[in-house]
């Protein structure tokens, strides 16, 4: 064999173990983010189902739903006539014909989509929240307000004050 041969041959070798070597690289590399794939998923199912647990709790006494925008809504679904988020977490999706579909927000084929319905339905939120702590407020502030005054009215009724001097 001569000499240039037998640099081509190492040449040849040399470049098939460093194309052995990047391949294994990138199949640690590829074991490694699926590792942290499945970590990170497993987070987002807890949060997801976290979060579904406090909506729902937070929407029960404020509303049977809340409006969505459906412009948020992904384009295949065709024409959506009216969408909301009910109090059980459920995506409503009323169609043409009055046709109504419920979606849950919850799978992980609609995450995206929950985080574009999590934006939507925040500024309505809010107002909910706001409109139940006032009328808590006034509900407080009218009994409070009555109640001083039974009280006063109370005081004139005291056992005390009807006693009669004995004679």
């Amino acid at each position: 064999m001569s000499k240039q041969s037998s640099v081509l041959v190492s040449k040849s070798k040399g470049t098939k173990e460093v194309r052995v070597q990047a391949t294994l690289e990138s199949l640690d590399d590829i074991r490694q983010e699926t590792a942290q794939i499945s970590e990170l998923t497993t987070e987002e199912d807890m949060l997801v189902a976290e979060y579904t647990m406090a909506l729902v709790d937070i929407l029960r006494p404020l509303a049977p739903a809340i409006t969505v925008s459906t412009s948020i809504l992904p384009e295949e679904w065709g024409k959506v006539n009216e969408a909301s988020l009910d109090h059980t977490g459920q995506l409503l999706i009323l169609g043409p014909g009055k046709k109504m579909r419920a979606i849950d927000l919850t799978a992980r084929k609609h995450r995206e989509l929950l985080l574009k319905v999590t934006r939507d339905i925040m500024p309505t939120l809010k107002n909910l929240v706001t409109e139940y702590r006032q009328g808590i407020e006034a509900r407080v502030s009218f009994m409070s307000s009555v109640t001083e005054e039974l009280q006063r009215t109370a005081k004139a009724f005291s056992p005390d004050d009807f006693k009669q001097p004995i004679s």
